[in-house]
């Protein structure tokens, strides 16, 4: 069977593929060819002759849309609660964000929360409390932390107290 279009057809496509959408390009064949070509011809002539576009139809792409997902919508992960707080993709720990909203503050890097009742899914504001990573490490080292909150807080205060007090050895 002998091939509808010729070297030229292909060489214009090859060259004009990555200036225009399928549609342009399309449009462009019918005027410059005088030949009726339908969308799903044309890109069934691009694979087949293994033409690459940059141009990718939404339709035919698999690509996940970052959009899709609402401002607040809430992720479980292995490693705590994320909720989306802005687009395209940003999420960050719940907990942070419940911290900051109950407080009316903003939290830096180096801040940390920690869950006083060790339950992940409770966020209420007596729950969560502001720390550092060194009162992190003396809480684990001492193995002060516990099921029950006040336990926790005591041991955090514990932990603030003894750090202030090296500091203070230290100077002297």
């Amino acid at each position: 069977m002998r091939n509808k279009y010729d070297k030229d057809f292909e060489n214009f496509v090859r060259k004009n593929v990555n200036k225009y959408t399928k549609e342009e390009l399309r449009q462009l064949i019918q005027n410059k060819f005088n030949i009726q070509i339908s969308s799903e011809s044309l890109r069934r002539y691009l694979n087949r002759h293994k033409i690459k576009d940059k141009y990718i139809d939404y339709k035919e792409c698999n690509v996940r849309n970052v959009y899709r997902t609402p401002i607040g919508t809430e992720h479980i992960t292995p490693e705590g609660v994320f909720i989306k707080v802005a687009q395209p993709d940003i999420w960050r720990r719940k907990s942070r964000v419940m911290y900051e909203k109950y407080h009316n503050c903003k939290l830096k890097d180096d801040d940390y929360i920690i869950f006083l009742n060790q339950n992940n899914n409770d966020f209420s504001k007596e729950n969560l409390i502001k720390s550092s990573r060194s009162e992190i490490a003396y809480l684990h080292n001492k193995k002060m932390f516990s099921k029950k909150a006040e336990l926790t807080q005591l041991g955090i205060l514990t932990a603030r107290l003894m750090i202030k007090t090296n500091k203070v050895k230290e100077r002297i």
